[in-house]
């Protein structure tokens, strides 16, 4: 008997409906049990009897008399003939249903699709990990109570919801994943999977299911009636919709990640555009700020996988972590960890697109922490102006009557009021046929940047310009759905406008790191150029130079500076390597080379030393091709 009774406890339900069919036989048969129970007013029985032996176990009441709803612990104790006989049943939590087993395609990653009702009515459904049921169930049970599960507080019970849990052996079976986005033909969200079958379902499983704000709100007519009607002749607005399509869209076509900056000034319209965006996916606390560290960051990123990440308010980022953040996001790979042991902890991999706003650039505020801004940082995040130069800040024309910031008041209501229906319709459309969606988008993508560029166009450009067509793309493909009611040709031309735009800013066609090199050394030699350099004419040793970096001479086109060559390589050129630095200014024509081709000279200095040194020549500050 001992050993019959080391047995998991069975769980008994009453009803047992499942989430995941509810057409099944099984269902059917318990709920005809119910509705009996309920004719006759009698309370269920089941003496939990196998052969003659009782067995303790889990009971599931649902509307039956004389129980409060909920999962019921029955335990077997001894009567006053001293015979084995059920115990009172003991509450355990509100209902729960185990609805299924869960693990991923590699038959790891084990857990449970946990299925309840809050006290609302609101139907919750969680892929929970069972690594989640280890060291106590402590982490499980606060997630359970912070959705709105109701769990006994008597100390006796509290390991009963575990082992609860652990002992269901549900008949059916889903794949878990822990991202969302593209999982072969399938998208999944926290929400729901779309592309999935009966037969073979796909579930987010995680251990915070409330990471990502999604929501809806109105219907789709009301938002295109209501917001997106009105962006129509916006090319940033149409833009930031356009976005929200197509981050679901960059794993589809295999693109990488990046992001998109709106630049300017207060009151231009910046957010009003990422709370347009936000629309997509839920209510505007979808949305969220700069104003955290890498690591929480690295861990938004995260929930956001082949998603629109929403960022605000670029000047509350770190400015020592800017430069980082923007790798981080665009690449999509946390930060590599160890754990308690020392071994490697799996890294976070994400794949986004994202749009942020702030009156400063990525590159000012990398500059402002101390850094060097980087040629790939502006390809990862495409700072385009938020002034659209019509005079109406970040809008190119409003309704009659109105002020840019009555339109704006406008529809930022209208964002608040109606979300959450653009995208989920667009992914049913993408996964009724995958294959002719991928195949349209990269047709229209590669059409567009193509006549967008030019011939001698630098690869930098090239991967700006892909970015922006394949979010006109996306923008067009949503309208072929009938998902925006805009005219043909309208995401692409915003996209195209603000490819323009963000091309004038930049202020060249071609590699950008050249440009940077040169004014970081101008930079310097006009901060450090009269205080370092020892003027040529002038005695060494009755002029104090302190920290001297080298020697200037005047000549007829200009000043000369003869620079050390450590100088050159810790300061001069900090942040690059020096040997580039030194390549560039020669092919500017604003270093002089060695006889051997070199970029040192062997130089009499004034302080009667003959040293190899870096010559620096007045065309440094001339017109030439890279400007």
């Amino acid at each position: 008997m001992a050993a019959r009774m080391s047995k998991p406890p069975p769980i008994e339900t009453t009803p047992d409906p499942s989430p995941l069919d509810d057409r099944d036989s099984r269902d059917n048969r318990d709920t005809a049990k119910l509705s009996r129970r309920k004719r006759t007013g009698s309370k269920p029985q089941s003496r939990g009897n196998r052969g003659g032996i009782l067995y303790p176990r889990f009971k599931l009441f649902q509307d039956a008399q004389g129980y409060r709803d909920g999962v019921y612990w029955i335990g077997i104790g001894k009567d006053e003939t001293n015979l084995p006989c059920e115990l009172k049943p003991e509450w355990v939590c509100s209902p729960l249903t185990i609805a299924a087993t869960t693990r991923d395609a590699t038959g790891n990653e084990w857990g449970r699709l946990l299925v309840f009702c809050d006290r609302d009515g609101n139907e919750h459904r969680w892929a929970m990990p069972m690594a989640m049921l280890a060291a106590g169930g402590e982490e499980l049970r606060a997630q359970l109570l912070r959705q709105g599960l109701e769990i006994s507080s008597a100390p006796r019970l509290r390991h009963r919801l575990t082992e609860y849990i652990q002992s269901a052996t549900p008949y059916k079976a889903a794949r878990c994943v822990t991202r969302t986005g593209w999982h072969g033909d399938v998208f999944v969200t926290p929400s729901a999977s779309y592309g999935d079958t009966e037969a073979a379902r796909v579930i987010l499983q995680t251990t915070d299911p409330s990471g990502t704000a999604l929501a809806v709100a109105g219907t789709l007519e009301e938002w295109q009636q209501h917001v997106s009607i009105q962006c129509i002749g916006n090319a940033r607005l149409i833009l930031a919709i356009s976005t929200a399509f197509a981050a679901t869209c960059i794993g589809l076509v295999g693109m990488e990640g990046g992001g998109l900056h709106l630049r300017g000034g207060s009151s231009s319209g910046k957010t009003t555009a990422l709370m347009v965006a936000a629309s997509m996916y839920g209510a505007p606390t979808y949305a969220r700020t700069w104003r955290q560290t890498d690591n929480a960051l690295e861990a938004v990123a995260a929930l956001h996988s082949d998603s629109l990440l929403i960022l605000d308010e670029i000047s509350q980022l770190d400015p020592k972590h800017a430069g980082q953040c923007a790798y981080l996001l665009a690449n999509g790979q946390g930060k590599g960890r160890a754990a308690r042991d020392g071994s490697a902890r799996a890294t976070s991999s994400f794949r986004l697109l994202f749009i942020s706003a702030g009156e400063i650039g990525l590159d000012a505020l990398v500059t402002e922490g101390g850094g060097t801004p980087r040629a790939g940082q502006e390809v990862r995040v495409v700072e385009i102006p938020a002034d659209a130069g019509a005079g109406l800040g970040l809008f190119e024309c409003v309704p009659d009557g109105m002020t840019p910031g009555q339109f704006a008041d406008e529809l930022k209501t209208a964002a608040a009021a109606y979300y959450g229906r653009p995208v989920p319709a667009f992914l049913h459309k993408l996964v009724a046929d995958v294959e002719s969606a991928r195949n349209t988008l990269r047709k229209m993508r590669d059409t567009a940047a193509a006549g967008w560029l030019e011939r001698s166009t630098d690869g930098q450009v090239t991967r700006v310009a892909q970015r922006l067509a394949l979010i006109g793309a996306a923008g067009e493909l949503a309208t072929d759905y009938g998902l925006t009611r805009w005219p043909a040709g309208e995401a692409q031309r915003a996209a195209h406008a603000c490819f323009r735009s963000w091309l004038d800013a930049r202020g060249s066609k071609g590699n950008v790191e050249p440009l940077q090199m040169l004014a970081q050394m101008r930079g310097f030699l006009e901060a450090h150029g009269d205080s370092r350099f020892t003027n040529w004419s002038e005695d060494p040793e009755s002029t104090r130079t302190f920290n001297r970096a080298g020697f200037r001479r005047q000549t007829d086109d200009g000043p000369e500076f003869y620079m050390y060559r450590e100088v050159f390589k810790r300061e001069a050129s900090k942040g690059y390597d020096y040997r580039e630095m030194a390549r560039v200014l020669a092919s500017y024509g604003a270093l002089l080379l060695d006889s051997d081709g070199g970029t040192t000279r062997k130089e009499r200095l004034p302080d009667k030393r003959t040293d190899r040194v870096y010559r620096i020549l007045p065309a440094l500050w001339g017109d030439g091709p890279f400007l």
